[in-house]
């Protein structure tokens, strides 16, 4: 069992790590896309509308806009290395737009769950 705890430690450093270099847009990314995994299953919970379907194919939506974030970083990267491009700026710029997604999405989980939002958010 001893060693089994020692790999599960060595995993969670490395895990933490790899989520503590990323950049600040990429982490709050990550984090709004697991709360709104969590509002979604909240949200169809109260409703009595739980499929795993819907679920599945909102995670590979997710899957996808992080790969796309990853594209950026790896073009970034290419032009960085020939035209001195700031590789952080695209991938920032990604990774923010796919936040403001999130954002609209947790909102949306939010209203269908039944709670109180103003009006000209709701719209």
């Amino acid at each position: 069992m001893n060693k089994l705890e020692t790999w599960f430690q060595a995993a969670a450093a490395a895990a933490g790590a790899l989520f503590a270099s990323l950049p600040v847009l990429v982490m709050l990314l990550l984090m709004l896309q697991a709360m709104d995994i969590l509002t979604g299953l909240i949200s169809s919970g109260v409703k009595g509308k739980l499929s795993s379907t819907i679920a599945f194919t909102g995670i590979g939506r997710k899957v996808i806009a992080l790969l796309l974030v990853a594209v950026a970083g790896m073009t970034g990267w290419a032009l960085g290395e020939y035209v001195g491009f700031p590789v952080e700026l695209l991938v920032q710029a990604v990774a923010g737009f796919y936040c403001a997604h999130e954002l609209l999405s947790i909102l949306e989980n939010a209203v269908s769950a039944g709670l109180p939002v103003p009006k000209a958010l709701q719209e």
